[in-house]
C-alpha cells in the first residue's frame, strides 16, 4: 500500500502546532511548501484541521476524519475513524497511481497515525514564547531516521520567523498490506460512501461494479 508521510510545521522551542484552533505564526514560504509537496496526492487531516484551513485544498484528494457525517462539509469525503480513512486513501492512491498519503494534523490525528508513518516534512519555526494548546512533541533519533534533506529560511517581508524545512525518513520503513479482496467486498463503515462514489461513477475500474464493492 502507499506510504504514510507527516507533514508538520511546529515551534521550536516549546513543539507548538496550534492555538485556538489557527497556526499561530505566518509563514508564506512554508505555505508554498506545503502546496508543492502534497499537490496530486491524498490529504488525511481532522475535522478541527480542516475547519481550520476553511475550504478543500485544491488540486489534492481531502480526508477529513471526522465522527459526524456532516452535508456542511462539501469537497471533501469524510471518514469515521483511521481506518476508514485509509480504506478511501488507498482507493485514490492506487486509481491515481500515487506512492504516498500525507497526514497532516492535527495532533490527536497525528497520534493516531504514530506507528505507520515513514517519512515526516518537518517545519521547525524559530520563535520563543509561541502559546497553543496543540503540539507535536515527537523526537527523531538519527539512528532510526535519516535526514533527507534541509534548508533554513530568514526571517522576510513573507515569512514571520526564520525557520528550518527538514525532510527525514525511517531507515527501517513501516509496510503497509491489504488483501486485494478489501477492495472487492462491501466495508460495513464506508457503505453510504461506497454508494454515494458508485452513483457519480467514480469507483469502475475494473468493469461494472455492484453497490458496496470497489475492483482495482
Amino acid at each position: 500500500m502507499p506510504s504514510i508521510s507527516f507533514i508538520v510545521a511546529r515551534s521550536v522551542p516549546g513543539n507548538v502546532i496550534g492555538c485556538d484552533n489557527r497556526i499561530p505564526w505566518h509563514l508564506r514560504t512554508d505555505l508554498r511548501n506545503f502546496k508543492k509537496v502534497t499537490t496530486n496526492h491524498v490529504v488525511i487531516m481532522g475535522r478541527k484541521t480542516f475547519d481550520s484551513i476553511g475550504r478543500p485544498l485544491p488540486d489534492r484528494i481531502n480526508i477529513v476524519i471526522s465522527r459526524q457525517r456532516s452535508s456542511n462539509l462539501g469537497g471533501v469525503q469524510v471518514a469515521s475513524g483511521r481506518e476508514s480513512a485509509l480504506y478511501i486513501a488507498d482507493y485514490y492512491s492506487i486509481m491515481n497511481g500515487w506512492n504516498d498519503i500525507f497526514v497532516a494534523g492535527g495532533g490527536l490525528i497525528y497520534s493516531e497515525f504514530e506507528k505507520l508513518f515513514n517519512k515526516i516534512y518537518l517545519t521547525e519555526v524559530c520563535a520563543d514564547r509561541i502559546m497553543g494548546d496543540a503540539f507535536f512533541k515527537n523526537r527523531f533519533d538519527r539512528r532510526s531516521w535519516r535526514l533527507v534533506e534541509q534548508e533554513k529560511y530568514p526571517a522576510s517581508e513573507m515569512d514571520e520567523f526564520p525557520f528550518v524545512i527538514s525532510v527525514l525518513e525511517k531507515k527501517d520503513k513501516t509496510p503497509r498490506f491489504r488483501a486485494l479482496s478489501d477492495f472487492m467486498k462491501p466495508d460495513e463503515r464506508l457503505e453510504s460512501w461506497e454508494a454515494e462514489q458508485l452513483s457519480r461513477g467514480k469507483l469502475i475500474l475494473g468493469g461494472p461494479l455492484k453497490a458496496g464493492t470497489i475492483k482495482v
